[in-house]
């Protein structure tokens, strides 16, 4: 039977003829070659789950290797590795074993975390798949020169080579092959070394040991943060009514509005301004609601309550106040339900007190100038012709907003200026004039100044509307009810206010780094004055490398001897290294080995900005690749489980189709038992 993950089979569909055997063998013929196709369709389905997991698994070493270039090496404080005899520990599951190779040297074992080896003896470093054996003479690397093994998480295993026993022939590909005398592993500021490899009995095992870090960066922060001192304040909804004799009017409509109009500005504060808040009023033992209502049903009342509350432990800012509003429309309703009876409302407040509080606010760490705008007057009337309308006072109000929004538009609010703009409204607020003109029996001048500060996390826009609507249903309930004056013929009404002057920060730009600067050296010592010689990768373990692009069997170089000829294998491999070459590999830049780059570009279909061609990313082509690699990764995560469901189907038909086998051959010979029985 062939391998499981090998997905092959011998299985071929053959057409039975009934006519060429008996009846049983019939039956058993088409279970069998149906359980021939069922055994084909789930190895089919095995190899496809077994490919699916070795591409996430190389996903997830792509993502591991991303997450270094975006955030950086490793800085150790402490070892990590450690020695136990002839053993070296490394991290994410390598290690070394040393033993006596009965020749006077030493061999050794370097393991990674799923027991795939790379063993060294007689001068060769041989690639070893987990569970397998190999030829040397088909995988095995010459050690002719100094030559450096990068691992996956970017350990340097530097072997240094001796003197050859015989130097290389070029003519007939002999000589050249050399002991290893010392092993130089680092990476990042730890590293180690182990000497004497070729001299048994004398193996030299150094502990591993931790340097500062070369050309540390210095912390350069490009943000500071300053303390931000709130005064208390409220969160205000005023509205007018016209003799509205229902009680929803307080708890529905009114209640509402008191939400919506306040739910927005709360959640837009900073996390660090609604803790702030939350806390202070937890300290001051709870927050107070007023409501107040103006009725004027029989004789004129007013009614005022107060309400307090106190947070619960696991709320949010906003929680807290729409429990505490949702809570006090209802008391309040009923208060005044029960104190009034049938009620014409005229108007109705809320005013959720905050307490005064301070956070800590962000702000860029650069020089700060400080500059000031002026303040500009606004003003507007217009004639109403004696309307008998109280929608005017709205109407007027609504035109007046659009010409106040025209005037702010003019002064080009950059993002400084704006802020500095709101800081203003919010510590000393804006004051608004109204005036109306009432031809109504005797003539009447109303003149009302509407002050309001903006709350933090209120826009612009939205603050201004606010105090429009507000002072608009103020200006009405004030004549309507406190005045007394009921049916109204307005002829004018005119508005002015101040936009006031205020001060804004200007900081300085940030220094810009410059575009895919070479990373700061954060290296052993024993890395910075060894050169690194012959650089390969590690390619998905200890039993597959990659050098020049290539994976370590597909090595091949031109025939010395002649040119038309390509020499591969061992000595294509021992043409390859037998120069001596002093390449250096930066640890602090991840790179992408051809098995991976293959991966992406044909068979997972992902494009990716790659400035150097030769699979180097920058630490920002790496992060923009890392978002596609989670999408694939997660894609090949929901195909397998679909793939498991449709394993589990087919395999329990290719059960189900045995025992249908069974079951038939057994009542066939049942069956015949009876025949030959009667038949005696």
């Amino acid at each position: 039977m062939n391998n499981v993950n090998g997905v092959t089979t011998t299985n071929d569909i053959k057409t039975l003829n009934p006519a060429d055997m008996s009846q049983q063998d019939f039956i058993a013929a088409v279970y069998l070659e149906r359980g021939e196709m069922l055994d084909s369709e789930v190895r089919r389905i095995i190899g496809e789950i077994d490919k699916s997991n070795q591409y996430i698994d190389t996903i997830n070493k792509l993502i591991g290797k991303a997450n270094v270039a975006e955030y950086g090496s490793t800085h150790y404080s402490s070892t990590t590795w450690q020695v136990k005899g002839n053993n070296v520990v490394l991290d994410n599951g390598y290690g070394l074993n040393f033993q006596p190779d009965g020749n006077g040297g030493n061999t050794f074992t370097l393991l990674d975390g799923k027991g795939n080896q790379l063993i060294y003896q007689n001068q060769t470093l041989i690639p070893v798949p987990v569970g397998t054996t190999v030829d040397a003479l088909e995988v095995g690397i010459p050690v002719m020169n100094d030559m450096t093994y990068i691992l996956d998480d970017g350990t340097e295993i530097t072997f240094k080579a001796g003197t050859p026993d015989k130097a290389f022939n070029s003519s007939d590909f002999s000589g050249g092959m050399a002991d290893i005398t010392s092993i130089i592993i680092t990476r990042d500021n730890q590293g180690m070394k182990i000497s004497n490899v070729d001299v048994a009995g004398s193996l030299a095992i150094g502990s591993p040991t931790i340097e500062a870090a070369v050309n540390q960066p210095v912390a350069q922060p490009t943000t500071t943060t300053q303390t931000v001192h709130v005064a208390a304040g409220e969160l205000t909804t005023y509205a007018a009514f016209h003799d509205d004799e229902s009680y929803n009017t307080i708890d529905v409509t009114h209640g509402g509005n008191v939400l919506s109009t306040w739910e927005g500005v709360i959640k837009n504060k900073s996390q660090a301004e609604q803790a702030a808040i939350l806390a202070k009023i937890k300290s001051d033992g709870g927050m107070t609601i007023d409501w107040g209502l103006g009725e004027t049903d029989l004789a004129d009342s007013e009614y005022d309550k107060s309400f307090r509350y106190q947070p619960y432990a696991d709320e949010t800012l906003y929680q807290f106040i729409e429990r505490a509003v949702n809570r006090s429309k209802l008391d309040f309703r009923n208060y005044v339900n029960d104190e009034e009876g049938d009620i014409d409302i005229q108007y109705v407040s809320t005013d959720i007190n905050l307490p005064a509080y301070s956070y800590q606010e962000v702000i860029p760490a650069t020089s700060k100038t400080v500059s000031v705008v002026p303040s500009k007057y606004v003003s507007d009337s217009r004639n109403f012709y004696n309307s008998e309308d109280y929608g005017s006072i709205k109407t007027f109000t609504d035109d007046y907003l659009l010409k106040l929004q025209n005037q702010i538009l003019q002064m080009e609010l950059s993002d400084e200026k704006m802020k500095g703009l709101e800081r203003e409204l919010q510590t000393n607020g804006y004051t608004l004039k109204l005036n109306l003109e009432d031809t109504d029996g005797e003539n009447n001048s109303y003149t009302k100044w509407y002050s309001y500060k903006m709350i933090s996390g209120e826009s612009l826009d939205d603050f201004f509307k606010r105090i429009m609507d507000e002072s608009a249903a103020r200006l009405k309930a004030h004549i309507y009810y406190h005045r007394d004056e009921g049916d109204i013929d307005i002829k004018s009404m005119s508005a002015s206010s101040i936009l006031p002057g205020f001060s804004y920060d200007r900081y300085a730009p940030p220094p810009q780094a410059v575009p895919n600067a070479e990373r700061p050296k954060n290296s052993h010592s024993l890395d910075i004055n060894n050169h690194d010689g012959h650089i390969l990768y590690e390619a998905g373990g200890m039993h597959q490398w990659e050098y020049d692009g290539r994976g370590t069997q597909a090595i091949s170089k031109a025939n010395p001897n002649d040119s038309s000829n390509q020499v591969s294998g061992f000595f294509g491999r021992k043409l390859a290294f037998s120069q001596a070459i002093n390449d250096e590999f930066n640890g602090t830049t991840p790179f992408m080995t051809q098995k991976e780059k293959e991966l992406l570009t044909n068979i997972l279909r992902i494009t990716y900005p790659d400035a150097s061609g030769s699979g180097r990313l920058t630490p920002e082509e790496w992060v923009n690749l890392k978002k596609s690699l989670i999408n694939a990764r997660d894609n090949l995560n929901g195909n397998s489980q679909i793939q498991t469901v449709q394993l589990q189907r087919a395999m329990q038909t290719y059960n189900q189709n045995f025992d249908a086998m069974s079951n038939a051959q057994q009542k066939i010979y049942s069956l015949l038992r009876d025949i030959i029985s009667n038949v005696k």
